[in-house]
């Protein structure tokens, strides 16, 4: 059995669960004075804002995590080009979508999405080479927080909500069942 697919496997199965950072509801969310991170002892972590507190009127995905696409749509939030705020944003409306992944939907990749958050250097050269079939992007590679996984599972949507990426439908892969 494939490592993706015995994690997914024992995902199914309750064995492991998915990184679930910034969800609010799960009832094994940690306080920060208990997350491994902030300094227990520090008589001002009391004056910073909870995640719970900071994250739960976002919009949430199906895992309970926070929605940061739909978040940016609704405004909410307004990401800065540089801590000052004085320079802007350069958004690249351009979608790529890889072809390579076997009797699963093709994967939607929309560089405009991640531009309206990142400047290109977060992402290319490395983990990224900025050239067309340049990249061995493996679900494996991915699941062990290569590529897309640098991010994805991390800070970003789990890398288990597989519609989210693999959208598009071609002839041979599963029908939408999203």
């Amino acid at each position: 059995m494939s490592r993706v697919a015995w994690l997914l496997l024992a995902i199914s199965i309750g064995v492991i669960g998915p990184v679930r950072l910034g969800n609010t509801k799960d009832p094994n969310h940690v306080p920060l004075a208990k997350d491994g991170y902030h300094d227990p002892s520090n008589r001002s972590l009391d004056a910073l804002q909870k995640p719970a507190q900071a994250l739960n009127a976002f919009p949430h995905d199906r895992l309970g995590e926070v929605n940061w696409v739909q978040t940016l749509d609704k405004k909410l939030i307004d990401p800065r080009a540089d801590i000052l705020g004085k320079k802007s944003m350069k958004v690249l409306e351009q979608d790529i979508i890889m072809t390579n992944t076997k009797s699963m939907p093709y994967v939607r990749f929309p560089h405009g999405t991640h531009t309206r958050w990142l400047d290109c250097t977060n992402c290319h050269p490395k983990p990224f080479l900025p050239v067309i079939k340049g990249n061995a992007i493996s679900m494996d590679a991915v699941l062990r927080g290569q590529f897309c996984g640098a991010c994805h599972g991390r800070v970003a949507f789990s890398p288990f909500i597989c519609e989210r990426c693999h959208s598009e439908v071609h002839p041979g892969s599963p029908k939408k069942w999203w």
